[in-house]
């Protein structure tokens, strides 16, 4: 999904409890994670010039960069509908202040990910470069930061304040 979720608009729904859909679970979000870093390893062995001189090995990099760019943005959509707005009305302020962590950490995020499907993958125009090859490369490592980010403080913080125990 393309822009920032407005936080006035989640920090809205979680006050008056209106939610789009039930609260994701801690599989789900897992799940996500584990398809987005299996995706992001395996096309960090294909962002190679070597590799991206074969023309096959080329668009099928392409098409494996536009399927990341859509699991990133539904697994942020799914965070920002699905999780979110449950935590921010959680009794826990520690718990809402991760989550207006994680949401303000999604800016820098988000902006990144949007340049770099404007930059490279518009209109199925790919170019292999070495700027294409090192923004590529900078935009996984920015994606593999978050993951890290959501496994070492976002997870195990949930857990102990028992929000996925009932989800």
């Amino acid at each position: 999904m393309e822009g920032l979720f407005s936080t006035s608009i989640i920090k809205r729904r979680a006050s008056h409890h209106v939610r789009r859909k039930t609260m994701t679970t801690l599989e789900e979000l897992k799940s996500q994670q584990n398809d987005i870093r299996e995706m992001s390893r395996a096309l960090r062995n294909l962002l190679t010039p070597e590799q991206q001189a074969v023309g096959t090995i080329a668009r099928i990099t392409h098409t494996l960069l536009c399927d990341l760019c859509e699991k990133v943005s539904a697994h942020l959509a799914e965070e920002h509908e699905g999780l979110f707005p449950t935590l921010l009305s959680h009794g826990d302020q520690q718990v809402q202040n991760l989550v207006w962590g994680f949401i303000n950490n999604d800016r820098p995020l988000r902006e990144a990910f949007n340049h770099y499907k404007r930059q490279w993958l518009r209109d199925c125009n790919y170019e292999v470069s070495p700027a294409f090859l090192e923004e590529t490369q900078q935009i996984l490592e920015l994606l593999e930061q978050r993951l890290d980010l959501e496994d070492a403080s976002m997870i195990p913080r949930l857990e102990a304040a028992g929000v996925f125990a009932n989800a």
